[in-house]
């Protein structure tokens, strides 16, 4: 079952939200934390889409919370619904003990290029990136990715998908370049939904490399 709740933010702005907790969750305890950005209309039953395609069963298997946004009145999280995300983040974090004081950030399309552009606005809070698939949104954010170079970022597209491919492609070489961990798998035989990450265990195998504590 996913929990929905709302948030309220500066100048009385209503922010919707799905957060999935782990079995026997202690607020004093640090966990993993998602910040799982959904896909299209980045809609309530887009959040419900992408946690029971991709996220919720490897989250709850290997103790990991989950917070997923939905778009405020239709205004996508690259359109302009970025602004409300530092606050957000900052309520959750009061809630919740983040492990290592940052989030993981995801999303799938346009969920993915949101996760960009707030990475790219916010980079200080995240310990990594992961899109399935998804790139910076325009030129400016393509200038900016230097400000990334120190957070690993995996972006999965479909071999069909060849639009995303092309500047997917661009994003992960201008990252290389400026001496950051970027990685793309461009994964044969697949479209735009990419089925073989479907159920999250690749995805979460990745995520939980990604911990800071992943070598102790």
């Amino acid at each position: 079952m996913i929990d929905y709740q709302t948030i309220k933010l500066a100048d009385n702005k209503i922010l919707e939200y799905a957060l999935a907790l782990p079995a026997g969750f202690d607020p004093a305890r640090p966990y993993p934390v998602l910040l799982a950005f959904p896909p299209g209309l980045q809609s309530r039953d887009m959040v419900a889409w992408g946690l029971s395609s991709y996220w919720l069963p490897e989250a709850r298997r290997r103790g990991w919370l989950v917070v997923s946004p939905a778009a405020p009145h239709g205004v996508l999280f690259f359109k302009g619904a970025e602004a409300l995300i530092p606050e957000f983040l900052q309520q959750i974090a009061a809630q919740v003990t983040l492990e290592g004081d940052k989030f993981h950030l995801a999303g799938i399309s346009n969920g993915g290029i949101s996760s960009f552009r707030i990475a790219l606005n916010n980079p200080e809070l995240f310990h990594s990136i992961t899109v399935l698939p998804g790139f910076p949104p325009t030129d400016a954010d393509m200038d900016n990715l230097a400000v990334l170079k120190n957070i690993p970022v995996n972006m999965f597209v479909g071999q069909q998908d060849t639009v995303w491919v092309d500047k997917m492609k661009a994003a992960q070489i201008k990252l290389t370049e400026l001496g950051g961990s970027a990685t793309l798998e461009v994964v044969s035989g697949e479209g735009h939904v990419i089925q073989r990450l479907a159920g999250g265990q690749e995805l979460f195998d990745l995520l939980d490399s990604l911990r800071p504590n992943q070598s102790l």
